[in-house]
């Protein structure tokens, strides 16, 4: 897996629901490495907004994924173009 910046929960599930998958691990594999509840992977994996950040952070480290922060600089934030396009491409994979 490439490195790629992650702008919003959704892309987050995303990226971990792909790299559990490359690991081999079932979500009830990870909920037990984490000791929470396979729901509570599920809703991670689906870009639960209000997932305790400690806990997704102990998830990415069991996945081997790790958190980068870094500044912005005006000209490199999305432009409000961005979400359109990203809520065309979700309505197209329909």
């Amino acid at each position: 897996m490439r490195d790629s910046r992650v702008h919003t929960v959704e892309r987050l599930g995303y990226r971990v629901r792909r790299r559990r998958k490359e690991l081999g691990l079932s979500q009830a594999a990870l909920a037990a490495q984490l000791g929470v509840e396979r729901k509570w992977v599920l809703k991670l994996e689906a870009g639960n907004p209000g997932a305790e950040l400690a806990l997704v952070l102990r998830a990415l480290d069991a996945l081997g994924l790790h958190v980068m922060v870094s500044e912005q600089t005006p000209e490199a934030r999305p432009s409000p173009l961005d979400e359109v396009f990203r809520r065309l491409q979700r309505t197209g994979r329909r």
